[in-house]
């Protein structure tokens, strides 16, 4: 775990907290960042928040996440010819998702297998790396598309709403975020 993600885990857990607290918490809880000899300097602290401008705000010493990255609410569909079409609402307030899947071929009158579930706190953690924020509105290919893959991401932030969408043409992280969603319903999340 890097620094920024433990920093946002105490976030997640305690709200905003000042950079004695982070600290505190890091130096008593968190082995997989610092040992448990370790002490954990402010200034550090104020370096990695720092560095991390685009996640964290720090006034008065207290650090908090920027409210147009702090997830609510996201919506992810996927749909490929000649199918499934695949939906995804994760709830991150109610720590809850729901999972959707659509068949127009014969595997509808198969089994739906699904293994094991991971949970939405996990999945939040993989969000901040993928920088969502920073995708394109619109991926398109060049030409006619008539079979391809379609889909949309929508996610609800406090401050801001990101969407984006595409058409055979994706983001560049794209592969790290369909095994994210994977991992979180348990199921193989793409076409």
């Amino acid at each position: 775990m890097k620094m920024y993600e433990a920093i946002l885990d105490i976030l997640g857990k305690k709200g905003n907290a000042t950079i004695p607290v982070i600290c505190q918490e890091m130096s008593e809880h968190d082995q997989s960042v610092v040992s448990k000899s370790d002490i954990v300097e402010p200034s550090y602290i104020k370096t990695i928040v720092s560095r991390n401008s685009e996640l964290f705000l720090l006034k008065d010493d207290i650090v908090s996440i920027r409210p147009d990255k702090e997830p609510l609410l996201m919506t992810v569909v996927l749909h490929g010819y000649p199918g499934p079409e695949m939906r995804v609402r994760i709830d991150f307030k109610r720590n809850s998702f729901t999972y959707f899947e659509w068949h127009l071929d014969s595997k509808a009158s198969e089994p739906l297998e699904v293994g094991t579930f991971g949970n939405v706190e996990d999945f939040k953690k993989k969000l901040y790396p993928l920088k969502l924020w920073e995708w394109e509105e619109d991926y398109q290919t060049e030409g006619i598309v008539v079979d391809g893959t379609s889909w949309s991401v929508k996610l609800k932030t406090n401050g801001r709403t990101y969407e984006s969408r595409g058409l055979d043409s994706f983001p560049e992280n794209w592969k790290g975020f369909c095994q994210a969603v994977s991992i979180l319903v348990g199921k193989k999340f793409s076409c």
